[in-house]
């Protein structure tokens, strides 16, 4: 789709909801930033979930520092992409740019099962939502895939190869970047399972192997989660898999051997792409699914070298995102992301940043773990604005936001960030910051005084 210089894209997402939906979303809303496009999460109320307009961020995913809107500016220079399970919000705008991203093909069905049940049972409750229905008045649509699955199911509807571009997802790179220490010689003979993805199943693997260590996730924080994944040998997910799901990649990324299903994207050897030898569909029996994990357990390294290529895949999941995202959009310049102060407030704040200028470079982020809080906004009478729950400083006719030095570092693995100033940093300064961001060395400025005579 084509950009102009005042483009203005816009992402609908559920306020207050922490799935892997509303992540990508905001993974999303941050790569289009740290291209230089002016982008947004939309966001909209679930009735289950109760938030204040003030506040309609996850706390999981403030550390994006993604700006937000409750309502968008409807102009054909401007784009709106919504995933399949909000596509009734398509038929409230007649100017802008429409694109649908297929996170879900299953969701997207069940929504549409689900609204044609309600209206069977109560026709006169309400008018039947509009929503998207592979029709000819909505040819002016574009698609975003997020998997091999979804691809192939909206082909099989008449989508055209030229309407159809391949955006999937990647995960969190503080996950990636904890699966890295995974040792796996301490690995133990448990198999890790989600409750609520193909239980029924899982339970009958149960009752056939009892003497098996089975652990659910269910009740556990991500960090426990992760704990969990890094002991297990084998993850087993025979679910519906209605996209390329999170946790088969946390699973695999961090050293569990995976063995699924047939059903959905776990069919193809694009989404998940293990051997055939470790999928098992509906002719296969209970016996041979156990027979699978007992040989992983006795010849783990085996196993797990065979899906080599599917752990380095997930890896690069993070790359492919952000060209696929470029190319969507036709962004040709893929240097990315923006520049960080990383002194703080200090006597020599005012002078960076006017070296900096000097050099046509821009601060696009301060470092400062206390100025960047409520508290200090409201001391600072007036030197520092606090908009949407995140603290600016006005340099110029521009607002430099003041960030933690915990999400300067997650930005920075992000790409959002992609150069540190200092300005003439002690020996202690740089080996700090060495040490905590941990940044390639050609990502640090060392900036010298320039005399303002």
């Amino acid at each position: 789709m084509t950009l102009y210089p005042d483009t203005k894209i816009y992402i609908v997402c559920p306020a207050k909801v922490k799935t892997g939906g509303p992540e990508l979303c905001h993974q999303f809303v941050s790569t289009l930033i740290s291209f230089g496009v002016e982008a947004y999460v939309l966001y909209y109320p679930l009735s289950a979930v109760p938030f204040d307009k003030n506040d309609p961020v996850h706390d999981a995913y403030k550390k994006y520092h993604a700006p937000y809107v409750f309502e968008l500016e409807d102009e054909t220079r401007n784009i709106f992409v919504s995933p399949e399970g909000s596509t009734s919000s398509f038929y409230d705008y007649k100017k802008i740019r429409k694109v649908l991203w297929w996170m879900s093909v299953d969701n997207y069905l069940d929504n549409v099962a689900n609204m044609v049940k309600y209206h069977l049972n109560n026709p006169l409750d309400y008018p039947v939502p509009k929503f998207f229905y592979f029709h000819k008045a909505d040819d002016d649509i574009e698609h975003f895939v997020q998997s091999e699955y979804a691809r192939q199911f909206i082909k099989l509807n008449g989508i055209r190869d030229e309407k159809i571009f391949m955006v999937e997802d990647y995960l969190n790179q503080a996950f990636l970047s904890r699966a890295a220490h995974v040792d796996l010689s301490r690995k133990e003979n448990i198999v890790v399972f989600n409750p609520s993805k193909g239980y029924e199943i899982t339970a009958k693997l149960m009752n056939f192997a009892p003497d098996i260590d089975w652990r659910p996730i269910k009740n556990m924080t991500a960090a426990q989660v992760q704990e969990l994944l890094a002991t297990a040998k084998v993850y087993i997910d025979f679910g519906n898999h209605p996209g390329k799901d999170r946790i088969p990649r946390e699973a695999a990324i961090s050293g569990c051997v995976v063995i699924t299903g047939k059903r959905g994207s776990a069919d193809n050897d694009i989404d998940i792409n293990i051997p055939r030898e470790f999928k098992f569909g509906a002719e296969s029996n209970v016996g041979d699914v156990i027979k699978k994990i007992r040989e992983v357990f006795e010849n783990f390294p085996d196993a797990h070298a065979k899906q080599a290529d599917y752990r380095a895949r997930i890896l690069d999941d993070k790359n492919r995102f952000v060209q696929e995202v470029a190319t969507a959009f036709g962004i040709n310049n893929v240097n990315r992301g923006g520049l960080a102060l990383a002194q703080g407030f200090c006597d020599g704040t005012s002078l960076l940043v006017e070296n900096l200028q000097r050099k046509s470079l821009a601060a696009d982020f301060i470092i400062d773990d206390m100025m960047s809080t409520a508290e200090m906004a409201k001391l600072a009478d007036g030197l520092i604005l606090r908009e949407q729950n995140r603290n600016y400083l006005r340099v110029n006719e521009k607002l430099v936001e003041i960030i933690t030095r915990d999400d300067a570092k997650f930005l920075y693995q992000e790409g959002r960030i992609n150069k540190f100033a200092l300005l003439e940093p002690s020996d202690a300064e740089l080996a700090e910051l060495n040490n905590f961001y941990e940044p390639n060395a050609a990502d640090v400025l060392n900036v010298e005084r320039i005399s303002s005579d």
